[in-house]
């Protein structure tokens, strides 16, 4: 049974305390036009437990609007006009490609920092991917990205970042307003992500990832290896391969 993805949704045109966990995206890419067929309601990835985050300037918040709903995922800036995320938080509750998407960059609240629209989105065949160009400059600094496998190795300590649910109940009352980080340790270098991309699987002692974490970094020695793409919410989440991906963001962005 594939494992939930981690991003949450909300109902924006509601106020707090009515709030609607929606479903992601199922298995097959998808051209911007093409609806794709949603997971269950449940199946959503915050960081339950962990603590704090000193934001970098680079982790980014990611606000997508599309039915009256808004969908939190988390991200980062690879460069100035480029973000970098899980490509299952690009589409929304019907499954077709969001076009009205406002990220929020290098602060450690969940609405701070530097505010900028997508321009352009782009989704990677290969996995659970995504590259956002932005309408503006979002700041000067980066995310290091992994440039080869041998960056995880498994055994290596790393950390991981996001906004998302504090608690695997009623995640939409419970969104974090602070960034948090978990320390996890790299299980296996040779997993699969959401859509069956090469993943980095690390095992979670110090804090779950669940709603709202989606397409956030892991940080291996200051490198980021991996975009957030599932979790059982208690023990084990997956990554998507950053190294896998190189290339085609370093086509798509230049960088």
């Amino acid at each position: 049974m594939r494992t939930p993805s981690v991003r949450f949704a909300r109902a924006a045109a509601l106020l707090v305390g009515s709030c609607a966990a929606v479903s992601t995206l199922a298995a097959a890419p998808a051209s911007a036009s093409t609806p794709v067929t949603p997971l269950s309601p449940a199946a959503q990835p915050s960081i339950i437990g962990g603590s704090t985050a000193q934001n970098p300037g680079y982790i980014t918040r990611f606000n997508g609007h599309a039915n009256g709903y808004t969908f939190f995922c988390t991200s980062t800036l690879i460069g100035t006009r480029w973000v970098l995320t899980a490509k299952h938080c690009m589409y929304d509750n019907n499954g077709r490609r969001l076009t009205d998407i406002d990220l929020y960059i290098g602060s450690n609240s969940a609405s701070g920092g530097v505010h900028a629209k997508a321009s352009t989105t782009y989704v990677y065949s290969g996995g659970d991917l995504a590259l956002i160009k932005l309408n503006a400059d979002g700041g000067g600094t980066f995310a290091r990205l992994a440039g080869s496998s041998s960056d995880a190795q498994e055994g290596d300590a790393a950390r991981v970042y996001g906004w998302g649910a504090t608690q695997s109940t009623d995640e939409g009352n419970h969104q974090s307003s602070v960034l948090k980080q978990a320390a996890v340790q790299i299980a296996d270098t040779s997993a699969t992500d959401y859509f069956g991309g090469p993943a980095i699987a690390a095992d979670t002692p110090d804090g779950a990832v669940a709603g709202g974490d989606s397409g956030g970094p892991m940080i291996d020695d200051g490198v980021q290896v991996g975009v957030c793409s599932t979790s059982d919410r208690s023990s084990t989440t997956t990554y998507g391969s950053v190294a896998a991906g190189r290339s085609w963001i370093r086509q798509v962005s230049g960088i």
